[in-house]
């Protein structure tokens, strides 16, 4: 298990969404660990423990004695856990601060208290405030589509990486997977997007209006349809002369699988089309019948795409 699997799994565990065996790779972690004898950078005596694990159990409606002990002996673990685990209990232990998940291979609606929505695609995370009437600010890792309740006074702001979009009242999608390529599109209202050093550029979009970034270089600005952008709210991929390696990011996230390329120049490839609802098998057999490529199984989890083998 590497580092960002185990604050993913962390994070689940905390939003109440780690099944079983995921419960089960963190225990056998933190067994290892504590087979090899490793000790804590940071000292933490049984006081400090019990102050650390009261604070958490404020945050998290225990259903049993077992989720009370797993919490305990996460606490009680070597550095090494709690470093990679910081953020995960820092964000349950700050006041006055929610945070929301959706796994991989699940989508997540939300009302907030404004009476906003936001709706999160597959392994997205959001943090706001719980005062969100009179703070509305988001963090947003992932992607997200946002119905926004006016309130001149009070305008809704999304950080997502160094990029902050501010609406008063208006509908968009943001895609932040990757940082530094982030994607805006709106679908009604006006959109303020600032970024640059110190937020020192913005550009004021509307309606069918797109903002795309590129890393280290000028965004570029477009016009077209935005129900695309928004289209797997509605359970729809919509690849428009996407990249495969792109392609099969959002297969991995809507499906909950890990996709490998053979040769990794595949995933320069594009490729165009629409997916309502479709089985995963379909999805990658369309793919492969398009672009002549092979797809190979490891497991049900676990998949190879490669060239097809020509016959002699």
């Amino acid at each position: 298990m590497n580092k960002h699997e185990l604050i993913y799994l962390a994070e689940k565990y905390a939003a109440k969404k780690a099944n079983s065996q995921e419960k089960l790779a963190v225990d056998i972690f933190l067994r290892k660990v504590q087979e090899q004898g490793a000790h804590p950078l940071v000292s933490l005596d049984e006081e400090k423990r019990n102050k650390l694990f009261s604070k958490i159990e404020d945050k998290i409606q225990f259903n049993n004695t077992e989720e009370k002990k797993y919490w305990q002996r996460i606490i009680a673990s070597a550095a090494v856990l709690f470093l990679l685990l910081g953020t995960v209990l820092l964000s349950l232990i700050v006041e006055n601060e929610i945070t929301q998940i959706a796994a991989k291979g699940e989508k997540k609606e939300i009302e907030l208290d404004d009476g906003s929505k936001i709706f999160l695609n597959s392994g997205t995370k959001i943090t706001y405030p719980e005062n969100f009437k009179e703070d509305r600010k988001i963090t947003l890792d992932g992607e997200a589509f946002f119905e926004v309740a006016p309130n001149p006074e009070k305008p809704f702001r999304i950080k997502s990486g160094t990029i902050e979009t501010k609406v008063l009242g208006t509908s968009f999608n943001i895609n932040a997977y990757a940082k530094g390529r982030e994607k805006i599109s709106v679908n009604s209202g006006v959109v303020q997007v600032t970024y640059g050093n110190n937020s020192s550029q913005k550009v004021t979009l509307t309606k069918n209006m797109q903002i795309s970034f590129y890393e280290n270089n000028t965004p570029a600005i477009t016009k077209m349809d935005s129900d695309n952008y928004n289209a797997w709210t509605n359970n729809i991929i919509v690849l428009d002369k996407t990249s495969l390696g792109e392609t099969a990011k959002i297969i991995e996230n809507w499906y909950d699988v890990d996709i490998e390329f053979a040769d990794p120049s595949l995933k320069n490839l594009t490729i165009s089309g629409k997916f309502k609802e479709e089985k995963l098998e379909t999805v990658l057999q369309s793919i492969a019948l398009i672009k002549d490529l092979e797809i190979n199984y490891k497991n049900p989890k676990s998949i190879i795409i490669r060239e097809q083998q020509k016959n002699n």
